[in-house]
C-alpha cells in the first residue's frame, strides 16, 4: 500500500510538472511583428528594398549551396538590456518582475537557441547560434547587471492599458516608452517588458523589428516573458530575419501560402513545410501533430512546432534550414552587437588629453531621418554607433575620453596610408566628411585636414580614404579626428551645426618611424598578433581578454571572450585570404595586426 502511495504521489507531482511546463499549448499566442513591419516598410520604402535585395542574394547563394559553406560553427553572443517597465508595483509582483524572474527567463531562452531539452526543445531541433549575455557596462561606463528598471507609473494611460500602437484612448505607444530609456542599439539589443501589449488585432505576446532598419528592438507582454516560454525566442527570430511559417497564407479564406520558390516565397526557408496560421478558423482550436497538413495534404512535419509557427502545440524546434538563414542575417546586419564590448569585464582605455576645439551645441531639424553614422573603421579604432536619434539627441559623439563601449582611439605611422571606412547611417543619401588636426591648434582646415570628402553615400555602402599624415603633422600627441555624416546635398563645415546628421569625435596619435623601429625592437616583451605557419597567434605579457577575427570584407571569422591567458591559436585552413585581428587585453590595451595567408 505504501508502495502504491509513492507511485501514485510521483504521478500527480509528474502531472503537475509536465501541465506547467507544456502550458503554452493551452495559450492562444499572437506575435505583432507582421503588421509592425508592413506599417514600418510603408513608412521606410528604401528599408524593404534592402530587405528584399539581401534576400535576392540569399536565395542565390542557397541555390548555388555557396550558403552553408560561408556559416560556421560559432555561437554569438548578443549583449542585451532588459528594460523592466513598472507600473508603480513592488519590484518581483506580475507587473515589475524581479531581477531572479528576468535572469530565469532569459537562461531559459539560451536554451531554446541551444535546442536544449530542459527548455523544453525536441532533440531534433537545430541550434540558433546564439546567445543572450546581459551587459556588464551601461551607456555611462557604469557597471550594471542588464536589467535597467523604467518606472512609468506617472503615465496614466500606462498604468491602465500597458502599450498598444494602435489606439492610445487607454494606452501608450512604443516610443513613449523608449523615450524614457532606450540604450545606444548598436551596442545593445533592447527587450523591453510591459504589463500588457496590445493592438486593434487584440492582445499581443511580443513583437520585434526585423535587422538592418532605423528601429530595432522587442517588446514583450510580461505574461509571455517568463520560463516554459518560447515567446522572447521566437521574437528575437524576427530579430534575426525569420518570418512566421505561415508567411504569405491568406489570412480572410485561410488559403495555403505559394510556395513555387521556397527561397523567396512564404518563410524563405526551405526544409519548412508550407502551411497556414494553425491559429486561423478552419484550423481545429488543438495540437495538429498526427494530422494531415491542407498545404501539403500530409501529415505535419514539425511545422506545428516549430518555433515561429503560430499554433496549439508546444513550440520545441527550429530547422536548419532556419538557423543558416538566421546567422547570414546576423552577420549581414548585427556585426555591431556581435563585436560588442559592452558585456565585456575588460575595461577598454580611451583615454586622451586633446586640445579643445568646437563642438555643436544644437541641431537644426531634429526627427527620424535616420542621417549620421554608423560605423568608423581606422588603424585600431572599430567602433559602431547609431546615427542621430531625436530620443537621446546625439547630434554630437565625444567618443574620445573615458568612452567605454568601443575601441576610439589609434596609432597610425607617419609616412604611409591607413585606411579610414565611415558607415553612413540606415535612411537617406549622404556626404560624409572627416578631419584630422594635424597642427593640434584646436581648428580644422578645409584645405590641409580635410582627409575624407564623399558625396552620395547610401546604406549598405562606405566612404572610404587612404590617410597619409603630412610631414609638418604633430607627431606622439593625442590628436583630435573629426567625423561628420550629414543629408546629402548639406553644406557641412567642421564646425557647422549639424542639420539632420551627427557628429563624433575620435583620437589618433601619429608616431614616427623611428618610434615605430624602436617598438618593433621590442615585441618580444610586450603584446603581438603575428602569423605562425597556418594559425593566427597572439602573445602578449598581459591576459588577453578578448580576440576578434575578420576576413578582408570585415565579416567576423571569430569572437573569442574570457581568454584569460597570455597566449592564443586560431587556425586558418584557407589560403590566399588577409584576414584582420583584434586583441583586447585585461589592461585595456587593443592590439590589431593585418595578415595574409
Amino acid at each position: 500500500m505504501k508502495n502504491t502511495m509513492k507511485k501514485l504521489l510521483f504521478l500527480l507531482i509528474s502531472g503537475a510538472f509536465c501541465s506547467n511546463f507544456y502550458s503554452q499549448s493551452l495559450k492562444f499566442q499572437e506575435c505583432g511583428t507582421d503588421e509592425l513591419m508592413k506599417k514600418h516598410y510603408e513608412r521606410y520604402p528604401e528599408e524593404k528594398a534592402q530587405d528584399d535585395a539581401f534576400n535576392l542574394k540569399l536565395s542565390k547563394m542557397i541555390k548555388s549551396g555557396k550558403l552553408a559553406s560561408k556559416l560556421n560553427n560559432q555561437v554569438y553572443e548578443i549583449p542585451i538590456v532588459v528594460h523592466v517597465v513598472g507600473d508603480g508595483s513592488a519590484v518581483g509582483t506580475t507587473n515589475n518582475k524581479s531581477d531572479a524572474d528576468i535572469i530565469a527567463w532569459v537562461n531559459y531562452t539560451n536554451g531554446v537557441f541551444a535546442g536544449n531539452s530542459t527548455s523544453g526543445m525536441s532533440g531534433t531541433s537545430a541550434i540558433l547560434p546564439v546567445k543572450f549575455v546581459f551587459a556588464t557596462k551601461d551607456p555611462s561606463c557604469n557597471a550594471t547587471n542588464g536589467i535597467n528598471r523604467i518606472n512609468a507609473s506617472g503615465l496614466p494611460k500606462y498604468v491602465s492599458g500597458g502599450v498598444n500602437n494602435d489606439n492610445t484612448t487607454n494606452a501608450v505607444t512604443a516610443s513613449e516608452i523608449t523615450t524614457m530609456g532606450m540604450w545606444d542599439t548598436s551596442k545593445y539589443y533592447n527587450i523591453y517588458v510591459v504589463k500588457k501589449l496590445t493592438s486593434n488585432a487584440g492582445g499581443l505576446n511580443g513583437f520585434a523589428y526585423y535587422p538592418g532598419g532605423s528601429n530595432d528592438y522587442a517588446f514583450m507582454a510580461t505574461s509571455a516573458s517568463a520560463v516554459n516560454a518560447q515567446t522572447l525566442a521566437h521574437e528575437f527570430g524576427h530579430a534575426l530575419g525569420l518570418r512566421h511559417t505561415h508567411q504569405g497564407y491568406n489570412e480572410t479564406t485561410g488559403d495555403c501560402p505559394v510556395n513555387a520558390d521556397c527561397t523567396l516565397e512564404g518563410d524563405l526557408v526551405c526544409d519548412t513545410e508550407p502551411m497556414k496560421s494553425l491559429y486561423h478558423s478552419t484550423v481545429p482550436q488543438s495540437c495538429q501533430t498526427g494530422q494531415i497538413n491542407p498545404c501539403t495534404s500530409q501529415l505535419y512535419n514539425g511545422g506545428e512546432r516549430n518555433v515561429m509557427a503560430y499554433t496549439y502545440c508546444f513550440r520545441n524546434l527550429f530547422t536548419q534550414g532556419q538557423a543558416d538563414r538566421a546567422t547570414a542575417q546576423l552577420l549581414q546586419y548585427r556585426q555591431s552587437l556581435i563585436n560588442s564590448q559592452v558585456a565585456s569585464t575588460a575595461t577598454i582605455n580611451n583615454s586622451s588629453t586633446l586640445t579643445n576645439a568646437c563642438t555643436p551645441a544644437s541641431i537644426t531639424n531634429p526627427g527620424g531621418y535616420n542621417v549620421g553614422i554608423t560605423s568608423v573603421k581606422f588603424g585600431n579604432i572599430n567602433n559602431y554607433s547609431s546615427n542621430y536619434k531625436q530620443a537621446v539627441n546625439n547630434f554630437y559623439e565625444n567618443f574620445t575620453g573615458t568612452y567605454c563601449s568601443g575601441i576610439s582611439k589609434t596609432t597610425i605611422p607617419q609616412n604611409s596610408a591607413t585606411t579610414l571606412t565611415v558607415a553612413p547611417g540606415t535612411n537617406n543619401s549622404h556626404i560624409i566628411k572627416a578631419y584630422i588636426d594635424y597642427n593640434n591648434d584646436g581648428q580644422f582646415s578645409e584645405t590641409t585636414e580635410l582627409v575624407l570628402n564623399q558625396s552620395g553615400v547610401t546604406t549598405g555602402s562606405f566612404a572610404t580614404a587612404q590617410v597619409t599624415p603630412p610631414a609638418n603633422a604633430v607627431t606622439n600627441t593625442p590628436l583630435r579626428m573629426r567625423v561628420i555624416g550629414e543629408f546629402n546635398g548639406t553644406a557641412v563645415t567642421a564646425c557647422y551645426t549639424p542639420k539632420y546628421g551627427q557628429v563624433e569625435d575620435y583620437s589618433v596619435i601619429i608616431e614616427t618611424q623611428a618610434l615605430l623601429a624602436v617598438e618593433n625592437a621590442g615585441l618580444k616583451n610586450s603584446s603581438v598578433i603575428f602569423k605562425d605557419e597556418n594559425f593566427v597567434s597572439v602573445r602578449s605579457n598581459a591576459k588577453i581578454s578578448s580576440v576578434h577575427i575578420y576576413d578582408a570584407s570585415g565579416r567576423l571569422l571569430l569572437r573569442k571572450t574570457d581568454i584569460k591567458s597570455s597566449e592564443f591559436k586560431y587556425p586558418v585552413d584557407q589560403k590566399n585570404i588577409i584576414i584582420t585581428a583584434t586583441a583586447v587585453l585585461e589592461d585595456g590595451k587593443v592590439i590589431t595586426k593585418k595578415l595574409k595567408f
